[in-house]
């Protein structure tokens, strides 16, 4: 390796007394060039994802719109189907009402059978002829025939209302019964349109986190060449490229790819506490080295009282990994490492095992490493 340094720096030597740069190795432009197709590959994918991603958000809105409005359509339906009940008994009321009326009018033919012939003119002779209280008798006449055509619009007019009631709050029935079934198939519709949107997100996440996986070993071939040719830039050096799209395709800081602590909330058995873990717990090896997942600048390394001995990386776009509870650290900080550097060295713990305590940020907030990683076993 001493050998290699020592010519790299002659070769470095020598172009700058020539004041012209080598030209770059076939294999490394090849490198870069895949590392910059795959960059944009995973800007497309991701592209296509957020626009997914808002589809999402709308047809999930309008679900929901949807759904109110299905429920309206059901709450108005059970209203028109009580007002119908309700109305059922009414009209039964009335028709007992109405057979009353009916009852009376044919009570008061029969009284004016009795009186007379059908019609007021022989009510009003047969009262004149009878010369005994005319007056009296033409008015009993009068208010007979007026009380039997009261009675005869009553029965009349209670009969119109109970068909035409009936008849709005059927129609109005059947018209709710419409919108809720439109309804019904609209909000299956966008059920419909919601999955397969969900489908195709997933496959553009799977194929996303392929890229990236992809993407990550494309530059820690590109990096390992840089190295050896010493062609490394100084915008390079500082934190590295495009972590963000390496996200879910990050190696793993250990070899055996294995979760003892999730992130998130963490439920005691024991005690029924709640705590919330920032980070992962990662099975490894005692005196494995444990790597940076991408490549970046050393921030910070020395011990740190809740994390023990911590290296702290700083990746492009204030991204930051965290590696924590090492046994030793094997960098500096201002140090830059790239892809599979080694870090520090994993001890042991209580029960003779070994693990390493992994945080990625973005900025101040914590999210959950396996999202960046690539998926066990890839």
């Amino acid at each position: 390796m001493r050998r290699i340094g020592l010519l790299v720096g002659v070769v470095a030597l020598s172009v700058s007394a020539f004041g012209q740069l080598a030209s770059v190795p076939p294999d490394l432009a090849n490198a870069r060039r895949d590392v910059k197709e795959l960059e944009e590959r995973l800007k497309k994918l991701e592209a296509v994802q957020a626009g997914l991603g808002r589809d999402r958000e709308r047809l999930a809105l309008e679900l929901r719109v949807a759904a109110g409005r299905v429920h309206e359509a059901e709450v108005e339906q059970r209203e028109a189907s009580q007002a119908v009940e309700a109305a059922a008994k009414a009209s039964e009321a009335s028709q007992a009402e109405l057979e009353g009326a009916v009852q009376r009018l044919r009570f008061q033919l029969s009284l004016l059978a009795v009186l007379g012939r059908a019609g007021l003119a022989p009510l009003v002779v047969q009262a004149i002829g009878s010369g005994n209280d005319i007056t009296r008798r033409v008015t009993v006449a009068l208010a007979v025939f007026r009380e039997e055509k009261r009675r005869r619009d009553d029965a009349a007019a209670l009969m119109g209302r109970r068909e035409a009631t009936l008849a709005e709050l059927s129609a109005r029935r059947e018209e709710v019964a419409t919108t809720a079934a439109r309804l019904g198939e609209r909000q299956k519709e966008l059920e419909e349109t919601k999955a397969r949107v969900e489908i195709k997100l997933a496959a553009i996440e799977k194929e996303r986190r392929l890229s990236a996986s992809a993407l990550a070993s494309a530059q820690e071939a590109e990096e390992r060449l840089e190295r050896l040719w010493g062609v490394v830039t100084q915008e390079e050096v500082s934190v590295g490229s495009e972590v963000r799209l390496l996200r879910g395709g990050l190696r793993w800081p250990v070899g055996e790819m294995r979760v003892l602590l999730r992130f998130g909330p963490q439920r005691d058995p024991q005690y029924g506490t709640v705590t919330v873990s920032h980070g992962t717990v990662l099975a490894a090896t005692p005196g494995e080295q444990a790597v940076a997942v991408a490549s970046g600048r050393v921030s910070f390394a020395q011990f740190f009282k809740g994390y023990g001995n911590l290296v702290i990386v700083q990746h492009s776009g204030e991204i930051y990994s965290l590696y924590a509870k090492l046994a030793s650290m094997l960098v500096r900080p201002g140090q830059r490492v790239g892809i599979g550097d080694p870090v520090g060295i994993v001890g042991r713990d209580e029960d003779g095992g070994g693990s390493v305590y992994l945080e990625i940020r973005v900025g101040q907030q914590a999210q959950d490493p396996l999202i960046w990683l690539k998926p066990a076993g890839k």
